[in-house]
């Protein structure tokens, strides 16, 4: 599939998931790791290539089409879709973009930054698919591959943690590992709940 029609799947899926929405810059960044996911599981959803950008990977295409959008949230595009994904493809897209979604646009960029394939890259060359397999299948998310709710879950590794492993202690000992990602989101769950209880007796007192 190709970067605009997958473009729109997201916009209209996860737009209101995030709490900023998907701004044009967000969208960049989630579609890299749509794009870095797919080549690393072998399941390569999104076809198009991103060239190296100062602010991150970026898709030619899908700048032009929301770069009236600036640092807002794109509007939703119509809701007659132009893409066609399949069960399992679907499955797919959507594993990657809820784990990522949930940080915010500044958060992605600085994340990409951090990683190789972009740094090693020429600015405005595209980035290439061996750099981007070399890396990212040595990151722990990698083990997500292929998808499976019951087995342990390794959640995406941010410029924060690369940081802390850095100045401290080593990514083993540091990682976090849960039973399973039905766990994972179970716990994030609860989180939210215990957070909105407290805001509402706060808001109340």
């Amino acid at each position: 599939m190709k970067a605009l029609p997958l473009s729109e799947y997201i916009i209209l899926h996860f737009n209101e998931v995030s709490s900023e929405g998907i701004s044009p810059l967000k969208l960049q960044k989630i579609l890299y790791y749509v794009y870095v996911w797919g080549i690393v599981s072998k399941k390569k959803v999104l076809s198009d290539t991103f060239l190296k950008w100062k602010y991150g990977p970026v898709n030619q295409d899908v700048y032009n089409a929301y770069k009236s959008f600036g640092n807002s949230k794109i509007a939703n595009v119509s809701s007659i879709a132009s893409y066609s994904l399949s069960n399992d493809d679907e499955k797919f897209v959507n594993f990657v973009v809820s784990n990522y979604v949930k940080f915010s646009a500044l958060s992605l960029s600085a994340m990409t930054h951090q990683d190789k394939p972009w740094q090693d890259t020429e600015l405005n060359e595209p980035i290439s698919e061996s750099a981007i397999k070399s890396f990212y299948s040595k990151l722990k998310f990698a083990k997500n591959f292929p998808i499976d709710e019951d087995k342990p879950f390794f959640p995406v590794e941010t410029d924060l943690h690369y940081s802390f492993i850095l100045d401290f202690v080593s990514s083993s000992s540091f990682f976090i590992v849960y039973k399973s990602y039905k766990e994972y989101l179970s716990l994030q769950d609860d989180s939210k709940a215990s957070f909105n209880m407290v805001y509402q007796n706060w808001l109340g007192t």
